[in-house]
This record gives structure tokens, sequence and C-alpha cells, in this order.
């Protein structure tokens, strides 16, 4: 009688013990980020909540047109910083920082101001009468001979287009050729800092001109 032969029937493979849950927590879903309010945004909250009586109606928008664009020191430099450097430079006081607001409020872009009447922007900056036109182009030769503007004169003394040169270049050139003082150019860099125009300070600045030239 033949017996058949029979093949081992193979061993299984050890089953893998199961791998254990994690214990560690998953981090908490992220929260989204809360879009902060533009400066317009907050001036007319708190118009409404504390102002409710003045209207949309009974104050200026700038959709309406007729704005210029001015750097916020611009105020600051010139109350503070023409003053003080005119008395280092050229000796005594000096009303020229009323001119220069006058200035940007022609500013065309490019640093360009364009005086279309020179009678009208003499009556801007508070010189009337007949020796407005004259008072203003004196101040405008302040402006130039401090390092602020720039311009060439036309027929009979004529000024139309001034260059604006950069406002916070030209307090930096101030300070280094001792025209203002430390105090001073910190009064117009804290408030540079804190509207965020710090880096307007950078770059190279040669002295400004010595008031012997």
């Amino acid at each position: 009688m033949t017996t058949e032969a029979t093949t081992p029937t193979p061993a299984a493979a050890p089953t893998a013990a199961p791998t254990p849950a994690s214990t560690t927590p998953a981090p908490p879903p992220a929260k989204a980020k809360r879009k902060r309010k533009s400066p317009v945004d907050t001036a007319k909250d708190y118009r409404t909540t504390n102002l409710p009586h003045i209207k949309d109606g009974d104050v200026w928008s700038a959709s309406s047109g007729g704005w210029a664009s001015i750097p916020r020191p611009a105020g600051l430099i010139a109350t503070v910083v023409i003053k003080e450097a005119h008395k280092a430079m050229l000796g005594g006081s000096s009303a020229a920082g009323t001119t220069y607001m006058t200035l940007w409020l022609h500013w065309q872009g490019n640093g360009m101001s364009r005086i279309e009447s020179e009678a009208d922007a003499a009556l801007e900056s508070g010189y009337g009468g007949e020796r407005g036109i004259t008072t203003f182009r004196r101040h405008l030769r302040t402006l130039k001979d401090l390092g602020f503007i720039d311009y060439l004169e036309e027929g009979r003394g004529r000024v139309k287009w001034v260059a604006l040169f950069n406002p916070y270049q030209v307090v930096k050139k101030l300070l280094q050729g001792g025209h203002i003082s430390k105090p001073t150019y910190s009064l117009v860099s804290e408030r540079a800092d804190a509207i965020g125009s710090a880096g307007e300070f950078d770059g190279p600045a040669e002295p400004a001109p010595s008031s012997e030239a």
C-alpha cells in the first residue's frame, strides 16, 4: 500500500502588536486673524459713537477731490526747523514756513509744485497788499538757501514751478551741517518713526550749504 507524502503547513507569521493610540492632544484649530480696521474706519466709528450729531454731509471728504498730499511732519518743519535753520544760517527770524506749507498745498507730484498765481500764493502764505508777491519771492529764496526747494525764475522774476526736496533728507543735512540742534532733529525723527516713515532718513546726505557760501 502506497502512502502519499504530505507537505507540512508553514507556521503562521506572528501577528504584530497593535500600535497604541497617541496620547498627544490635537492642537486647537487656528483662530482666524482679526482684520485690522483702517484709520478711516476707526475715525468713522469714533465719530458715530461719540459725536452722533455730526453726519457725513457735515464733514469734508477726500472723495470729492481738491486735496493735497503732504508729509505729516511738514507743519513741524515749517514752525520749528525752518525758523531754527534760518537763524543759524542767515540770521534773524523768518516766516518762510507759511510759504513752505503753501508750496506743499500746490504739489503736483514728482516733487514739483506749480504756482499759477504768485499773488494768490502770497495771500495763502499770509502776505497781502502791494508787497505780497515781493515777500513771497523773498521767502522762496530763503527756502532755497536752506536747501528745501529749488526753482528757476522766468521773465521779470516770475516763479511758476518749484521743486520740493525730500524734507526728511533736508532735515538730516541741516543736522549734519550744524544748522539745527539734535533735539530739533529728534522732534522730526520721532514723528517720522510714529507714522512709519523712519526709513526716509536712510541714504547718504551731504552737509547743507554753509551760511558763508
